[in-house]
């Protein structure tokens, strides 16, 4: 089974190099899907190719400071 964590409050022209940078450390990541929307614009899903990379990256980087903003992860499966 797969599994997303969302990641939102983000702004970069270089948003999935940096989310793979910090993330991959996790574990194996299948797609970082970067919106661009008006609503979503500045949110991400970084998507693992297990729930426990998932769940380890949620713990570990809840409110971690990403381009001076505070990091909110919610897993989804």
């Amino acid at each position: 089974m797969n599994s997303v964590t969302f990641i939102t409050v983000l702004d970069s022209a270089e948003l999935k190099k940096s989310l793979y940078a910090i993330f991959s450390q996790f574990g194996p990541i299948l797609d970082i899907v970067a919106l661009k929307t008006l609503k979503m614009r500045g949110q991400a899903f970084v998507v693992f190719s297990d729930i426990a990379s998932a769940t380890n990256a949620l713990r570990s980087m809840q409110g971690f400071p990403f381009y001076d903003k505070p990091m909110v992860s919610i897993v989804m499966s």
